[in-house]
């Protein structure tokens, strides 16, 4: 799409009641995990949508809310129901277009990147724990002695990363975890976070590595690869 086009279609939109994006807005709430309800105006042109979610930007009262919508460039207003949820009154389907561009698709990215990196991970047989957030992807990997986190890093051409090092100790997994880092780093192609917390009598030992949006789906795109085609780091090229 030309920017005469984008401009033309933004127009358009302007002038377009909400309700028409009822739908959109429906299946992006559900993609994006964001509790809400929403429902038809009085005026029946107009979207009014009830927040649940305890990931909304702003806090439970009206200024609160105005002021993210007016911040977001979002034509809208808020108010409190009877059970004082916040409610956005959204009349336009521009504006359901910029508040599903600012409110959820972040959020529809985190998922999207977690789904995909999941898939590539129980693909070689590795179980992690991923928590999806607004900005990034967690992954952590806890178990005895971190085998799924050596795994890991086997797969990205560093086997025995951790065969000089007492995994049980915290000098063993910090260790671990910087050699993680620097791996981690090298494959996706820009700094990668990671922490190692030593196991106790009720949780075995963990690493958990942080990872933006689109480092989870270059670390995807490392493991989908072939094993023998997987080079030790810059898969992301």
């Amino acid at each position: 799409m030309t920017a005469a086009e984008s401009q033309a279609s933004d127009t358009a939109a302007s002038g377009q009641p909400a309700v028409l994006r009822r739908q959109v807005l429906d299946d992006a709430l559900e993609k994006a995990r964001f509790a809400a309800r929403v429902d038809a105006g009085d005026d029946g042109a107009a979207l009014k949508v009830t927040v649940l979610s305890s990931k909304a930007p702003f806090d439970r009262t009206v200024g609160d809310a105005t002021a993210w919508l007016a911040g977001a460039g979002i034509e809208g207003t808020a108010a409190l129901n009877d059970v004082y949820d916040i409610v956005l009154t959204l009349r336009t389907a521009a504006s359901v277009d910029r508040c599903i561009a600012v409110l959820l698709d972040p959020y529809i990215g985190a998922h999207t990147a977690a789904a995909h990196l999941d898939d590539c991970l129980k693909g070689h047989g590795l179980t992690g724990e991923i928590t999806v957030l607004e900005t990034h992807v967690e992954l952590a990997l806890p178990d005895d002695e971190l085998g799924s986190a050596v795994t890991l890093a086997a797969l990205l051409g560093a086997p025995g990363i951790g065969d000089d090092l007492v995994l049980t100790r915290r000098r063993g997994l910090r260790r671990l975890a910087e050699r993680l880092r620097w791996l981690l780093t090298g494959a996706v192609g820009s700094v990668v976070p990671v922490t190692a917390e030593p196991g106790c009598a009720h949780a075995p030992e963990r690493v958990t590595v942080h990872l933006t949006i689109g480092q989870a789906h270059r670390l995807a795109q490392c493991l989908a690869r072939p094993a023998q085609d997987t080079p030790p780091a810059g898969c992301s090229g």
